[in-house]
């Protein structure tokens, strides 16, 4: 019997699975691109999209984003305070301008719970991730972000964790997840040192990665997987001395993540 060719001894699996259903399309996440000149879209859009949120309401604490793909005059409005995703469409007419509130999802209890229960960590900044990361079929979450500063002579930290909270503000589907870091600590002294050395500071920098996999069955969550990538590159050597590692972690083992040796 003759062999079909190569080509359709690969492509004649693949379209029976296709025809079976059974080819799993991974999802991904989904950014938020800031507007760069939002001033240029409407010189008073922070006043005018705080009063479409829940009060009080800090202007400054706006953020006005585009979603990839969105039609024409649709935005995405981040605010820290209230902890706030807002979807918005904005409209200009000859004689005004206008924006209207399409869908809210206030976070502020649960900011508020961290606090409360002692899970947030202490001094924490919160604020809020520009993207949607996909929970499951037509399910989204926001990254609610928990940050902590350290300054050091002649250096500083920055470590951010993540509770992942779905649209519709119910139980975090993941919390505490090492979500980035950078750590600067000085390591020279003196003029001379400062002179001879091809680096003054040891310097790390870390963030996570997040692949969706196939659920066990069609009306469950993806399965989240987490990779953690981390840099390090030591005081006195030059920078093709760095280095970088990657290393997978669970909900479960977030220590596995090096977190530039942050608090866990």
């Amino acid at each position: 019997m003759k062999k079909p060719p190569p080509a359709l001894c690969t492509v004649a699996p693949m379209l029976a699975l296709l025809l079976a259903g059974q080819v799993f399309a991974a999802p991904a996440a989904q950014p938020l691109d800031v507007v760069r000149k939002p001033e240029s879209v409407d010189p008073e859009w922070r006043a005018r999209l705080c009063a479409l949120l829940p009060q009080p309401c800090d202007p400054q604490s706006l953020g006005l984003y585009r979603p990839r793909g969105a039609a024409v005059g649709d935005y995405a409005v981040l605010s820290d305070e209230p902890l706030a995703v807002a979807m918005v469409r904005f409209k200009r007419s000859a004689d005004s301008r206008s924006w209207q509130l399409a869908r809210l999802h206030d976070f502020s209890s649960h900011a508020a719970a961290l606090k409360k229960d002692g899970t947030g960590m202490p001094e924490a900044r919160v604020s809020l991730a520009p993207a949607l990361y996909p929970l499951g079929e037509g399910q989204w979450a926001v990254a609610v972000l928990q940050t902590v500063s350290e300054m050091y002579s002649g250096g500083g930290a920055s470590f951010t964790k993540a509770a992942f909270v779905p649209l519709d503000e119910s139980k975090a589907a993941y919390e505490d997840i090492p979500f980035s870091c950078s750590k600067m600590v000085r390591a020279c002294f003196s003029e001379k040192e400062y002179k001879q050395s091809k680096h003054c500071h040891d310097e790390s920098s870390g963030s996570l990665r997040i692949a969706y996999g196939e659920p066990a069955r069609p009306d469950e969550p993806y399965n989240w997987q987490f990779t953690w990538l981390q840099s390090e590159w030591p005081a006195h050597a030059p920078a093709t001395a760095a280095t970088t590692t990657r290393l997978h972690f669970a909900a479960r083992t977030t220590e596995r993540a090096g977190f530039c040796g942050g608090p866990q």
